[in-house]
């Protein structure tokens, strides 16, 4: 048996923060602060520090989300606002509490929806609350090898 092998790591994020920046690093982009660890939102702007791009910023600027939500359905098409709405206000609260959580686009093909977004638990909290909120049958894809999302809501009429 070889002991000299190489194992392989089992999901691969590219946009993982692999270390640590200086205390009071900035996103020149959105403006987030690095603090005790982690991004933070600062009540004061800060631009003392070094200039660093922030992970959300960096698969913004890459159009590379973690997550996509995909609604379909002539459900979608006759309550697109009400949608539109909790994906929102869903991804508002979640902004606000953490930088890296954010929407990148919601773009809109034939009546369907498709919603990307920067984490993947984010992705997953808004199809769920969709999910919740309208019913209708979701489905959940995760790929192996990277860190990615694809979640799938339908509902018709």
């Amino acid at each position: 048996m070889r002991m000299d092998r190489n194992i392989k790591e089992r999901g691969h994020d590219p946009y993982a923060e692999a270390r640590k920046y200086p205390e009071g690093a900035y996103c020149p982009e959105c403006g987030a602060v690095y603090r005790q660890g982690r991004w933070i939102w600062s009540d004061v702007p800060v631009r003392l520090g070094n200039p660093v791009l922030c992970g959300a910023c960096k698969r913004v600027r890459d159009a590379f989300p973690a997550g996509e939500v995909r609604l379909s359905g002539s459900y979608v098409k006759k309550h697109k606002d009400e949608i539109l709405n909790l994906i929102n206000k869903t991804v508002g609260q979640a902004t606000s509490r953490s930088p890296l959580k954010r929407l990148m686009d919601i773009e809109e093909a034939e009546g369907n929806l498709v919603v990307r977004l920067t984490d993947d638990h984010l992705a997953r909290r808004v199809a769920h609350a969709v999910h919740r909120a309208f019913k209708g049958d979701l489905r959940v894809r995760y790929s192996l090898e990277e860190r990615f999302v694809r979640l799938q809501w339908q509902r018709e009429m």
